[in-house]
């Protein structure tokens, strides 16, 4: 992976987020609203960020951490269409882990 993959990944699952089989986790009762829009908003905050950010900068987070980050995506990944809730904490384990190393990395809006 690198700068522009990594922006690329968020950009995917969050558009996976916002296909009716995950909303429907909040109209089922599994996830209360508050909890699935902060965790798109999570997310949404990470992409800007990215965005905004020199790819120097990512490509040296992303040389670190990328074994750990496909890790999490291919866990997603694996899950999108079998398994809502499960793709779905998935995503907020994945989108915790990047805000986290993003903030070690000093990759901050």
């Amino acid at each position: 992976m690198n700068a522009a993959g990594l922006t690329f990944v968020l950009s995917g699952v969050s558009a996976v987020l916002g296909m009716p089989d995950f909303q429907s986790l909040v109209t089922e009762g599994n996830v209360h609203q508050d909890e699935f829009d902060g965790t798109r908003s999570q997310l949404s905050a990470a992409i800007a960020t990215l965005k905004n950010t020199p790819p120097e900068k990512i490509e040296a987070m992303v040389a670190q951490y990328d074994e750990e980050l496909t890790s999490y995506l291919d866990k997603f990944n694996t899950k999108t269409h079998e398994h809502a809730l499960d793709s779905f904490r998935n995503a907020q384990i994945m989108i915790g882990y990047v805000t986290t190393i993003m903030t070690k990395s000093d990759l901050r809006e």
